[in-house]
């Protein structure tokens, strides 16, 4: 049989989009899955929604008090009970294929810790953005230190947002919580962790969706995302993992300005699409 993969879903007030992207990791083609939700105080119908739900691969742990999201997530994935872990966001999508497509890649690659694919960029209406998006510049197979320098000089995660990776799941716990001093980076700083303890495989083909909404995490950070990635990138370079020098800092300092200023015009195009 294949091996175990757990996909944890946190969610606090996901409707309408938690019902896709529980569809989505439901309808893997991927058989010994397991599907955690932890619904973190929803008061939007999410909870009422989930108790509704019955397949034997579904667990759902309800929290009558909010936490954060960083929290929220690390609860999630300490439930986790796979070899392997994969943390959907409630407004995110999975392809079909792309649990097996993963784990074969890190099945085949017993030094690799984590796999990541691209995604494309959908909209609060599901339509799509951006076609294909992130990996740019990643190889195949890329070691830890090399995977987050490259990300450091674009001034980006190009690895994605959680639905887009997959992790072995002893690693990702041992370096537990997800990160809460950067919001905005939860992610990225989280796996720069994960990569320290492996390399990367990646996916050059698209197999999530990322949802960008007027109203999501993500666009409520869009002010602060510049000095927080500058912040986390000042203090994962102080451990001497990655090593840049004084010009690919100012490299990495320009395009992540040109990469903020992209993000909110975007976020600003949103908003007036939602006030239609």
């Amino acid at each position: 049989m294949n091996p175990k993969v757990s996909i944890v879903i946190p969610v606090h007030n996901g409707m309408p989009y938690i019902k896709q992207a529980l569809r989505s990791a439901l309808e893997q083609d991927y058989e010994n899955l397991e599907i955690l939700v932890v619904d973190n105080a929803s008061q939007d119908g999410t909870t009422q929604w989930l108790k509704s739900q019955n397949d034997p691969r579904l667990v759902v742990v309800y929290r009558d008090e909010l936490q954060s999201p960083a929290q929220n997530w690390t609860q999630a994935t300490e439930l986790a009970t796979g070899a392997y872990t994969k943390l959907l966001c409630a407004d995110d999508l999975l392809d079909l294929n792309i649990v097996r497509t993963q784990v074969q890649l890190l099945e085949a690659n017993p030094n690799a810790v984590m796999a990541a694919c691209k995604r494309r960029i959908i909209d609060s209406q599901g339509k799509i953005v951006k076609k294909t998006h992130g990996l740019t510049g990643l190889q195949t197979y890329e070691d830890g230190s090399t995977a987050l320098k490259k990300c450091f000089l674009a001034g980006t995660n190009l690895l994605g947002e959680a639905a887009s990776v997959l992790f072995r799941t002893d690693v990702i716990k041992q370096v537990m919580p997800w990160h809460e001093r950067w919001p905005y980076v939860t992610d990225v700083a989280t796996y720069a962790q994960v990569l320290r303890l492996g390399d990367l495989m990646t996916a050059n083909q698209v197999q999530a969706s990322f949802r960008i909404a007027a109203t999501s995490w993500s666009a409520s950070l869009v002010g602060q995302q510049e000095q927080q990635f500058a912040d986390w990138q000042s203090s994962e370079l102080e451990t001497d993992f990655v090593v840049l020098s004084k010009w690919q800092i100012v490299q990495s300092a320009l395009n992540l300005k040109v990469r903020t200023i992209a993000r909110k015009l975007f976020f600003m195009r949103e908003s007036r699409k939602a006030d239609l």
